[in-house]
C-alpha cells in the first residue's frame, strides 16, 4: 500500500476536525444527570449534549444509542465540546423545506409584529400577525396548526396561516355538493336561525324555517350551542363562501301525505299550541298544524276561547278541510265533542237537580256552563231565597254551583236555572216554627228604604227591621243608630208565606220587644210589691 501524500492527510485531518455547525453521527457512552455523553464518528472528541438539547427526556437514552448531533461550541484549551440534536434535527428539516410547502407548526411566543413558531418542534419561523389570523387580544392557539411557508432567505423562514386556510376552504367548496348531507356543531343560536361548524374552516347556516317541518317561532327552543347536528346543504355559494344546510329536508315532508293521514271527516287527538281571539291552533303531527275557528268551538252562544282549552292541552277535533298548496287545515273542535242539545232529551229533564260552573257574570243574572257546549241562564232573582242586589257578590267565575233546570228549549236552545231551588225552601221551615210575637235574633246585612234587612239566625232568610222601630227612641235615620254587621234582637210582628216556590215575609221590632220586656219587668215589680204588703 503506497503511503498518503502530504495533502492527503492534510485534507483528512481537515475533515475529521471538530469544528462549530458541523452535522455528525455518534454513540452515547455516558450519562449525567443534565445531559448525555456522545462519541463522534468522522472527528476527534467527545461533545456533550445537555438536556434541554435532546429531542427526548434523558431517562430515554440508553449506553451505545447512535444519535445526530450539531456541534454547537469546541473548547480546544480545556477539551469539552458542546452540541445540540434539537438543531441537528432542525439542520435537516430545514434542508428539506421549500416554499409554498405546507408545514405543521406550533405558537411558541408572541413577538412584536407577530409570533415565533417552531416548525415540526424544532426550526424556528416568523408568522406575521397580519397572516396569523388572530385578533392581537386572542390568545395563542395551543397544538399544531397547519402553516405555509412562503419565504425562505437561507436560514429565515416566514409563513402564513391565512394562505392555508383559504387553499382548505377552496378545497372543501370543491367537495362540496347541493343536497349532500353534512354534519357539524352549533356553534351560535340567533333569532333568524343557527351557525354551525362544519370543520375548521367553514360554517354553515340553518334558517328557522327550515330547522323543522312545523312553524318554528323560537329556534332556541329547538337548537342549542354544542348540539350535534345532520342536515342536507341546500344552498352552495362558492363565490361568496356562504352555505345553507336544512335540518327539516332531512324527513319527508309531511304535507305530502297529509290527506292519506288525516283524511277529511276524521277524528284525532292533538295538542292546542295558540291561542287567539277568533280561535286556536292544534297540532296533529310533526309539521301538521291547523285551525280551529271560533265559530267550529261553541255550539250555542259564543264564549271566550280561555274557557274552552288552554295551551299544551290535549284535545279531539274534526277535520273539515285540507289546502294542501297552502299548508293549511280547517278543524273542528264542536264536532269531535258532538252537539248535545241532539241528545239533551236524554240526559236533561226540567226539574232535575244537576251540577254546573258559573262562566260568566251578568248586570242581571249568570251563565251557567253544565258541560262543553251546553249552559242555561241563571236569573238573579233565582240566585237565592233572599234578595241579591249585586251579582258579582254572590257569585265567582269559576265557581262550582248545584243548580236546578227550570225550563229546556230545545228550539231556541236556551235553559233557564236556579241556584235557590236546588235546595228547600227555607221560608218553609220558618213558616212552621216560627209564629208572630216570637222573638228572633240576627245580624244587619245592608240598610233598605228606612229600615234595616236582617240576616235571621238559624233559618237563613231576612227579615225586614223597620226604622221606626229599630231603637227604644224614635229616630229620623236608622243609620245614624245601627251600622252593618251589629247582632239585633226583635219581637216579630208579621210572617207571610204563600207556597214553597215564594219567597216569605217577615217584619221584626226591637222597639216592641223592649217594650215588652218593660211591661213583664213592670208586672213583676209589682207583684213582688203586692206579696210584701200581704206578708
Amino acid at each position: 500500500m503506497s503511503e498518503k501524500t502530504f495533502e492527503e492527510l492534510l485534507q483528512e485531518e481537515e475533515i475529521n476536525e471538530l469544528k462549530k455547525g458541523k452535522v455528525l453521527e455518534g454513540t452515547v457512552f455516558e450519562k449525567d444527570d443534565d445531559g448525555i455523553w456522545v462519541a463522534l464518528e468522522g472527528a476527534t472528541g467527545d461533545v456533550f449534549v445537555r438536556s434541554d438539547e435532546l429531542l427526548k427526556n434523558i431517562s430515554e437514552y440508553n449506553t451505545n444509542d447512535k444519535i445526530t448531533i450539531k456541534v454547537v461550541k469546541t473548547n480546544d484549551a480545556e477539551g469539552f465540546n458542546t452540541a445540540s440534536e434539537k438543531r441537528a434535527k432542525a439542520e435537516k428539516i430545514l434542508d428539506d423545506i421549500e416554499e409554498d410547502s405546507i408545514v405543521n407548526a406550533k405558537f411558541n411566543q408572541r413577538l412584536k409584529k407577530g409570533y415565533e413558531v417552531l416548525i415540526n418542534d424544532a426550526v424556528r419561523a416568523f408568522l406575521p400577525g397580519s397572516l396569523s389570523l388572530l385578533r392581537p387580544d386572542d390568545p395563542m392557539p395551543e397544538g399544531k396548526v397547519k402553516v405555509e411557508v412562503i419565504s425562505k432567505r437561507g436560514r429565515k423562514l416566514v409563513v402564513s396561516r391565512r394562505g392555508v386556510k383559504e387553499q382548505a376552504i377552496k378545497e372543501i367548496y370543491d367537495e362540496y355538493k347541493e343536497n349532500m348531507v353534512v354534519e357539524g356543531i352549533v356553534e351560535s343560536v340567533k333569532d333568524f336561525g343557527a351557525f354551525v361548524k362544519l370543520n375548521d374552516h367553514v360554517t354553515a347556516l340553518i334558517p328557522r324555517s327550515e330547522a323543522n317541518w312545523d312553524k318554528v317561532n323560537d329556534i332556541h327552543e329547538i337548537l342549542s350551542e354544542g348540539d350535534k347536528v345532520r342536515g342536507v346543504i341546500i344552498n352552495l355559494d362558492k363565490e361568496n363562501k356562504k352555505i345553507s344546510i336544512s335540518l327539516k329536508q332531512m324527513k319527508d315532508d309531511p304535507w305530502e301525505h297529509v290527506e292519506d293521514k288525516f283524511p277529511k271527516g276524521t277524528i284525532h287527538k292533538g295538542t292546542v299550541t295558540k291561542l287567539f281571539p277568533f280561535g286556536f291552533t292544534v297540532k296533529l303531527d310533526d309539521g301538521i298544524e291547523g285551525l280551529v275557528h271560533e265559530s267550529e268551538v261553541f255550539w250555542a252562544r259564543k264564549g271566550r276561547i280561555t274557557d274552552v282549552v288552554s295551551l299544551n292541552d290535549v284535545v279531539e277535533v274534526k277535520v273539515l278541510d285540507i289546502d294542501k298548496e297552502n299548508r293549511r287545515m280547517s278543524l273542528s273542535y264542536r264536532e269531535a265533542i258532538g252537539n248535545p242539545w241532539e241528545d239533551i232529551d236524554e240526559n236533561y229533564h226540567e226539574g232535575n237537580v244537576v251540577k254546573g260552573t258559573v262562566e260568566k257574570i251578568l248586570p242581571n243574572g249568570a251563565i251557567i256552563k253544565l258541560e262543553e257546549g251546553l249552559t242555561g241562564f241563571l236569573h238573579v232573582s233565582e240566585l237565592s231565597w233572599n234578595f241579591i242586589d249585586n251579582v258579582e257578590e254572590a257569585l265567582k267565575e269559576g265557581e262550582k254551583v248545584q243548580v236546578k233546570i227550570l225550563n229546556i228549549d230545545k228550539d231556541n236552545k236556551k235553559i233557564k236555572l236556579s241556584i235557590k231551588q236546588a235546595k228547600e225552601n227555607p221560608w218553609k221551615k220558618v213558616s212552621e216554627e216560627v209564629k208572630v210575637g216570637d222573638t228572633l235574633k240576627g245580624k244587619i246585612t245592608r240598610f233598605a228604604g228606612k229600615g234595616a234587612v236582617v240576616l235571621i239566625d238559624d233559618y237563613d232568610v231576612e227579615g225586614f227591621l223597620p226604622g221606626a222601630r229599630a231603637t227604644e227612641e224614635k229616630v229620623e235615620n236608622i243609620e245614624d243608630e245601627l251600622n252593618i254587621g251589629d247582632e239585633i234582637e226583635g219581637k216579630v210582628l208579621n210572617i207571610e208565606f204563600e207556597n214553597d216556590e215564594k219567597r216569605g215575609n217577615l217584619i221584626i221590632s226591637v222597639y216592641d220587644l223592649i217594650k215588652e220586656k218593660e211591661k213583664e219587668e213592670s208586672i213583676k215589680a209589682m207583684k213582688e210589691m203586692n206579696e210584701d204588703i200581704e206578708d
